[in-house]
């Protein structure tokens, strides 16, 4: 379901008034003017106590767990190596509160 099959459209025409002006300071100002005016809308609409989402959303992994490559290398044995470095720093961390015990 899109967006604005959701919410409706109220104001079709002014909507297209809003996309029309996106459109035209694209086309005469450039794209960095038209982030600049977007970013200062966000910035309104929170102040205002609307909740804006970003334009950007974090980086989601689009490969399926069943089209991903096996891990190369010997399980086990990495297993070891991150409970040794584990145990490592545990040892360092003890060790420095011999001498300072705000540390760790």
């Amino acid at each position: 379901m899109t967006r604005e099959r959701f919410y409706g459209d109220s104001d079709p025409v002014e909507t297209q008034e809003w996309l029309d002006a996106l459109a035209s300071v694209l086309e005469n100002e450039g794209p960095e003017r038209a982030k600049y005016l977007l970013d200062k809308m966000g910035e309104k609409a929170r102040q205002s106590g609307l909740q804006v989402n970003d334009l950007t959303t974090p980086y989601i992994n689009t490969i399926a767990p069943e089209y991903q490559a096996q891990m190369p290398g010997d399980h086990f044995m990495e297993r070891r190596i991150r409970s040794l470095i584990r145990w490592n720093a545990l040892a360092m961390v003890q060790k420095a509160n011999l001498s300072d015990d705000e540390l760790g």
